[in-house]
């Protein structure tokens, strides 16, 4: 694990101080730097239609992510924007939604599942 920690250190250039880690294998998914604000902040607090909470951060990338299932807009938090499901590049946990717009796109992250 520590050779892949060095590794995913190298790839980014960053600090493990400025890394955002999954809470549940230590993958590295993204930086404090890639903090973004969306709809004013850069945390939300939403239920989703199955009463699911969940509080997210707003991500301008999150490298450590892969992304699974289609793309929806349905019940979508952020109108207009299309989302479709982030997990975690090593062990697949469910870390939040990539949420795209035309050419843009942001990572919507919840927090409790970072470190």
């Amino acid at each position: 694990m520590a050779k892949e920690q060095a590794q995913d250190r190298a790839d980014t250039g960053a600090t493990d101080d400025e890394a955002l880690r999954c809470a549940a294998c230590d993958h590295r998914i993204t930086e404090r730097a890639y903090r973004h604000e969306m709809a004013g902040a850069h945390e939300h607090s939403f239920v989703n239609p199955a009463g699911f909470a969940f509080r997210i951060g707003c991500f301008v990338a999150a490298p450590g992510c892969a992304h699974v299932g289609a793309a929806s807009d349905a019940f979508s938090w952020f109108p207009g924007w299309r989302w479709q499901i982030a997990v975690c590049g090593r062990c697949h946990g469910h870390l939040g939604w990539i949420f795209r717009l035309g050419g843009d796109q942001f990572h919507g992250l919840i927090l409790a599942a970072l470190r």
